[in-house]
């Protein structure tokens, strides 16, 4: 269990954009991203490597997804609709869901 050190105004702007999604699962989400994160960053092996892979080409469609959104959006002079739904609320195992840590004393 851990808190969240934000403003009040920061933390109910979040809730409201989760939607539907239960707070557990959006910031389990956020958690996994910040593993992502430092796997793709101190990936040497062959397998960290297409481990890191992966992940950073799921975050290139997201990413692409959102891209495409926003243009249609700007093209329209509408605000951006929430018509594509987030790949983090897409149901998919995640690659650093079984990522065993170890410390560089353990390797």
């Amino acid at each position: 269990m851990a808190r969240v050190q934000v403003s009040d105004e920061v933390w109910a702007a979040y809730r409201a954009g989760l939607g539907a999604t239960p707070v557990s699962v959006a910031l389990g989400e956020l958690v996994r991203r910040e593993v992502g994160r430092a796997a793709r960053r101190s990936a040497t092996d062959a397998d960290g490597a297409r481990f890191a892979l992966e992940d950073a080409r799921q975050l290139s469609d997201e990413l692409a997804a959102l891209i495409a959104r926003l243009e249609r959006a700007a093209r329209s002079g509408a605000a951006p609709s929430g018509d594509v739904e987030p790949v983090s609320h897409v149901e998919r195992p995640h690659w650093a869901d079984d990522l065993v840590w170890r410390s560089p004393a353990d390797q």
